[in-house]
Order: structure tokens, then C-alpha cells, then sequence
């Protein structure tokens, strides 16, 4: 998979380019088979954590793993077009107030 920079995956998109990447700082992965009107989400599936932030969390790597979403992103695989988040939800979660 490539590593790519934001503007990199928007031209790829504005283009209509078919490609699978992480985004450079690895916070989520894309992948446009061919263009369809819908895309499919894994908006937790991953479990990078910030080292700076260990110590404010409670909860083991084990427990944020758990409370993760771990391997969502294989359950839409099969779409055309996947996005999925790889940060960890104890970073910031996008689907809670």
C-alpha cells in the first residue's frame, strides 16, 4: 500500500484515479476500486494511539483494543470504495458525543 499526502489522495480522487493508500501520517487508509455513488467506512478500525497520551489513558493496550473496533475494515473489504479510520477511538471517537 502507498503512502501518500492528503493533497496527494484529494488529486487522486478529483482525477478519478483507482489506488489504495495510507494517508502519511497513517491515521487512515482509502481505496477507490472504481467509482460508485456510495463509499463504506471503518471509521474505528485501528489502534494507533499517541505515546503522549498514555498516561492519561486507564485502560491497557489490551482494553483499547478491545473497546476498538479491530478488523472492521475487513468485513467491507469487498466495496469498491473503503475508508477506514487507524487511529484509536481513545484519541478521538467519531460515532460519540
Amino acid at each position: 500500500m502507498e503512502k501518500l499526502s492528503l493533497q496527494t489522495i484529494l488529486d487522486n480522487i478529483e482525477a478519478e484515479k483507482s489506488f489504495e493508500a495510507v494517508l502519511d501520517d497513517y491515521s487512515l487508509s482509502i481505496k477507490i476500486e472504481h467509482y460508485v455513488p456510495f463509499a463504506c467506512a471503518a471509521i474505528h478500525d485501528g489502534h494507533q494511539f499517541r505515546k503522549e497520551l498514555w498516561g492519561q489513558c486507564l485502560h491497557t493496550a489490551y482494553e483499547r483494543w478491545y473497546e476498538e473496533d479491530p478488523a472492521t475494515k475487513s468485513m467491507i473489504q469487498s466495496q469498491p470504495i473503503v475508508i477506514a479510520g487507524l487511529d484509536s477511538r481513545f484519541e478521538y471517537d467519531l460515532n460519540r458525543s
